[in-house]
């Protein structure tokens, strides 16, 4: 019955100490977030609307490599960044944008 009890208090702490460490990697982003892939995808190009997305996503991108370890945008090209992007949501419309931005980020980091 003690062992059940710590072991209890154990998984307890550690599920607090989980939701804890994964609410202060949360950040606020200010931008489309509910913005779906399957809206990137249906925007029609060279509309404003596409390219203020276009651009915040870029900005977005510039912004994390601003406070990476690694230049992990060096020699990238925004246009093939954006293929990139228009190719995963094709495949993932569901996804927010920023799910898109965050893969993207994965993928040339090496992840």
């Amino acid at each position: 019955m003690q062992k059940e009890k710590v072991l209890r208090f154990a998984l307890l702490a550690l599920s607090l100490v989980t939701s804890t460490a994964h609410a202060q990697e949360e950040r606020a982003i200010i931008g489309p977030t509910s913005f779906s892939c399957g809206k990137w995808i249906n925007t029609p190009k060279h509309t404003s609307e596409y390219f203020q997305l276009r651009y915040w996503v870029l900005g977005y991108l510039s912004g994390i490599n601003m406070e990476s370890g690694a230049d992990f945008l060096r020699g990238r090209d925004a246009d093939a960044l954006t293929v990139w992007i228009d190719n995963y949501c094709r495949r993932n419309p569901l996804h927010a944008i920023t799910q898109a931005a965050t893969q993207l980020i994965e993928e040339l980091r090496g992840h």
